[in-house]
């Protein structure tokens, strides 16, 4: 097992410098170029006296200059903060205020989407901490139309912000050949919790490098062939956690831009991978855009998290195809493949959650959540994590760190599962009312939230259904005054203002919401309402 001492930049350094890291369509990045580009970049944001414990936003697809700018900022000491592509407004807003980023990094009309104009629609308020705003696009870094961008953005980056492009980031800035070290914090995730928003939850370099390292031993990645699929977004910790551990085995990755599962199929065969992560989903939509009864053939270890009920049949369907999948656990809070199934496991078993632990210092134990005693193998109960990857904290959020973590370091997952006496751990469902929607954990206050804000609506509770195109939200409603809704407009003020998928795809009124009695007083049942919302989708 490789000695877990190493930082962001040691553990690149380790590695040739000839040797491929980035394949991103025809260009490919070597590591030697990945660590030169760090260099670079990191000068130019010290040139933006960017320095430790200040945060960098990244509102960028899979392109290599995500990774360059991770690295650069291991250098410097500066915080990533992971902005999903298809956020919009009211997301970015939340995430890049309460995380205090002093500069934001996007492309401005990324997939023909007009980022500019989303973050024009935000308070000016929330942006009054961005001091930088660093625009990338396809040409070589640079603004593919900088005086127009510079022009539409000019309300944004008036008085002390500066506008700038990647190319203008990267060149004539003295290279920084720094380390900020393994203690430093590097990156910032986003998690669904129990309020309006998103948890901000705070990595160290040590918790992603040393992460890193124990996937990239125990699940193949530093075999001479592996070759891994970044078909999950980098924003995201088990995307992020796949380019980890590709990176501390010195193995090539190939990245995907955005999903299409015919293309995947395509990468897959064209550059032999080897291993990927995805949903049940995603790789349902390969398998079905893929001809031939055995078209993968390299593929070693595909980790799938279960999203959708209505695949419950995909490890049959690899098995029929010759692709073993097989099911794993994580979060955000301790990272990718903390767990994972045995390929050559039985199928009862590759499609459950969870798996046998990575790293021998990995431990799991089972609590139950109305006594508080801890349970014996084969009873179910809440799932709690004691390993080396942890996250440091919630940002900003002291009580919350406390709540999360007991006094000797473990982790309440707030996950249901159970443990097998061999130390097999079966992830079950999440414990409270989170849902998954287009293979993200997705708090269903935030919808409900947004619409609560349209002028006829009262209340608003949002379930989820299971559909052939993955999870998707059903929405609720009580109307204002008797209203009738008018579902065109409620989609509409859905899509200015949150990710498209969490929009409802449908609106529906209702009297009053099922509830119960409990010791806690009453509680929404979530479950009678998602059995509504299924019986309204598919009668």
């Amino acid at each position: 097992m490789t000695e877990r001492t190493d930082s962001q930049i040691a553990m690149l350094a380790r590695h040739p410098g000839a040797a491929p890291a980035i394949i991103d369509g025809e260009a490919t990045v070597s590591y030697g170029e990945l660590l030169a580009a760090s260099r670079r970049l990191a000068g130019g944001l010290a040139r933006l006296d960017l320095g430790p414990g200040d945060r960098l936003a990244l509102w960028l697809p899979n392109v290599p200059a995500w990774l360059i700018l991770c690295l650069a900022c291991a250098r410097l000491g500066v915080v990533v903060v992971s902005v999903n592509t298809r956020f919009r407004a009211v997301e970015v807003a939340d995430i890049v205020a309460r995380s205090g980023a002093k500069a934001l990094v996007l492309w401005p009309d990324f997939k023909d989407i007009d980022f500019i104009a989303i973050l024009r629609e935000i308070e000016p308020n929330a942006l009054s901490r961005v001091e930088t705003l660093v625009l990338y696009d396809d040409n070589d870094g640079q603004a593919g139309d900088a005086a127009m961008a510079r022009h539409r953005l000019a309300g944004l980056a008036g008085g002390d912000r500066r506008l700038l492009s990647y190319a203008e980031l990267d060149r004539d800035a003295t290279p920084f050949d720094g380390d900020a070290g393994r203690q430093a914090d590097c990156a910032i995730f986003t998690t669904s919790g129990t309020t309006r928003t998103p948890k901000l939850v705070v990595h160290t370099q040590h918790s992603v490098v040393d992460q890193a390292q124990i996937v990239a031993d125990a699940c193949g990645f530093r075999a001479d062939d592996a070759v891994s699929l970044a078909s999950l977004p980098f924003c995201g910790v088990f995307g992020y956690s796949l380019a980890m551990a590709t990176l501390a085995a010195g193995r090539p990755m190939v990245s995907m831009r955005f999903f299409d599962p015919a293309e995947a199929g395509r990468l897959i065969q064209r550059h032999r991978i080897t291993h990927i992560y995805g949903s049940d989903d995603l790789f349902h939509l390969i398998l079905r855009a893929t001809p031939g009864e055995r078209p993968f053939p390299s593929l070693r270890l595909c980790g799938f998290a279960a999203f959708n009920a209505a695949l419950d049949s995909i490890v049959d369907q690899g098995d029929g195809r010759g692709v073993s999948f097989v099911g794993v656990y994580g979060s955000s809070e301790a990272q990718a493949l903390i767990t994972c199934q045995r390929p050559d496991g039985p199928a009862e078993q590759r499609r459950q959650g969870g798996g046998y632990p990575t790293a021998e210092d990995t431990y799991v134990r089972v609590r139950d959540p109305d006594s508080g005693e801890l349970l014996p193998p084969g009873e179910a109960g809440e799932l709690e994590i004691n390993c080396a990857s942890l996250f440091d904290r919630y940002d900003g959020d002291p009580a919350a760190t406390r709540a999360a973590k007991h006094d000797d370091g473990y982790f309440r997952t707030g996950d249901l599962g159970f443990i097998e006496a061999d130390g097999r751990v079966v992830f079950l469902s999440r414990m409270g009312d989170v849902l998954r929607l287009g293979g993200f954990l997705t708090n269903p206050a935030e919808i409900e939230a947004h619409l609560e804000d349209h002028p006829s609506v009262a209340e608003c509770k949002v379930a989820a259904v299971s559909t052939d195109d993955g999870n998707r939200a059903v929405a609720f409603i009580i109307p204002t005054d008797g209203r009738a809704l008018d579902e065109g407009a409620l989609r509409d003020h859905c899509l200015e203002g949150i990710a498209k998928y969490k929009v409802p795809i449908r609106f529906l009124a209702i009297e009053a919401f099922p509830m119960a009695e409990s010791a806690n007083g009453l509680k929404l049942q979530r479950g009678k309402l998602s059995d509504l919302a299924q019986r309204h989708i598919n009668p």
